[in-house]
């Protein structure tokens, strides 16, 4: 492998280098920092400096993506201390569900429930739960954030691979030592475990539930806090925050910068993405009164999808409208191929995904478990010529019908987000 291959695969492909890690915990000078008041100073001063991202003079500047900017750094401000202190202790675990509807970042899957817990490699976890009808669900062990340089993943089992109950319970053992029935080993350099859930038709699927343990640490109350520890917290979750914004917000420049219009990026692996996951990103860019007519053959994949992603690298409002569709949701046309529209107003045709008035954004999809990597073609079209571009006999949506679908999309998030 060449130097420019190697760094290529450290840094996804986008030539940046990775993050700086936090420094070493030295317990008296975080003790100290904490009780002067100095460590949540500093934690404000890092969440400044996450502001310093939305007001780059490189960064998007009007005014829909400057609001955006600022909601999306405070509900990522949200996420960054949650992370850091809800999964701070890995002997008494709890799954955090994030990114979701209300908490975006890193162009999380409309059609994903996320679900993480902090572990330590040398414990012995124990997860429960119930199948559920969820079109079916991934546990990964990882090295940690894929926006912190911690990009690699270690084992990953999926839900068709377990011995389920035929009340649909079953039970997973996490150890470095192999354990009878549903086990997944813990690589010694294992700091998270992340379940990403699948759902397929969103009127009919009812997610898994789960449950971590640590076998030593169950029905053991932890230690009292110390103030070097909750200084260390604020770190992290400081570190985070800026890393995360940082991070996602180079990805974002540089697809834009790449970006070639009437084409769309062939999909492909991505380092710190799961291993059986194909990623396609690219730009769009449109005009009010032009359209994107993106055209491909369905994948040889048992889940795929495609959907809109704002330059802050958040999926747009998938609850609220049309923004993600995936291969069930999907209309084929006669000639068994898929046509999308991405348009500001709607089309009146089923496979339409919603800009949300965003007049530049990213064009996200995955294919998952896949045997090819059909890559789409887009076309960039005055909207006066979106009849004559589509399949005669392509299907109408009215506006109540609209207003149905979107009615049904905003049912299912809630309950799927009920907890």
């Amino acid at each position: 492998m060449s130097g420019r291959d190697a760094e290529r695969r450290a840094t996804g492909g986008t030539g940046r280098p990775t993050p700086r890690p936090l420094p070493a915990a030295v317990p008296q000078r975080d003790r100290e920092r904490l009780l002067a008041g100095r460590a949540w100073a500093e934690f404000c001063d890092q969440l400044r400096r996450a502001g310093e991202v939305v007001l780059d003079p490189a960064a998007p500047s009007g005014d829909l993506e400057r609001a955006e900017g600022f909601r999306y750094l405070a509900t990522l401000a949200a996420a960054g201390i949650r992370h850091a202190f809800d999964l701070a202790d890995p002997e008494r675990p709890r799954f955090l569900r994030n990114p979701d509807s209300a908490s975006k970042w890193g162009a999380e899957n409309a059609d994903n429930v996320y679900l993480l817990a902090k572990i330590r490699s040398d414990r012995h976890y124990r997860i429960v739960g119930r199948r559920g009808s969820a079109y079916t669900f991934l546990i990964e062990t990882k090295e940690g954030y894929m926006q912190l340089g911690q990009s690699r993943n270690f084992a990953s089992v999926e839900a068709s691979e377990l011995e389920i109950a035929p009340d649909g319970r079953f039970e997973i053992a996490l150890s470095r030592e192999r354990q009878p029935g549903n086990w997944i080993p813990l690589h010694p350099d294992a700091t998270q475990v992340l379940i990403r859930q699948y759902l397929w038709d969103w009127q009919r699927e009812v997610p898994a539930e789960f449950r971590i343990f640590e076998v030593e640490g169950e029905g053991r109350a932890p230690e009292l806090l110390e103030p070097a520890g909750v200084a260390r917290l604020l770190d992290e979750a400081g570190h985070w925050i800026v890393s995360t914004a940082q991070v996602w917000a180079d990805w974002v420049a540089g697809l834009r910068r790449d970006h070639v219009p009437g084409r769309l990026a062939p999909a492909r692996r991505f380092v710190g993405g799961a291993d059986d996951i194909w990623y396609g990103n690219d730009a769009y860019r449109l005009a009010p009164d032009e359209v994107l007519l993106v055209e491909f053959d369905p994948p040889d994949a048992r889940y795929w999808h495609i959907q809109l992603v704002d330059l802050w690298f958040e999926t747009l409002d998938y609850a609220n409208r049309q923004t993600s569709l995936n291969g069930h949701q999907l209309v084929r046309d006669a000639d068994g191929r898929v046509r999308v529209v991405i348009a500001h107003r709607d089309p009146g045709v089923p496979n339409w995904l919603d800009t949300a008035g965003h007049a530049e954004g990213l064009i996200q999809y995955r294919y998952v478990w896949t045997k090819n990597a059909p890559e789409p073609r887009a076309r960039l079209l005055p909207w006066s010529a979106l009849g004559e571009a589509l399949p005669a006999g392509t299907p109408r949506v009215t506006p109540e019908a609209r207003r149905r679908q979107i009615a049904a999309r905003q049912a299912h998030v809630a309950w799927r987000e009920r907890a």
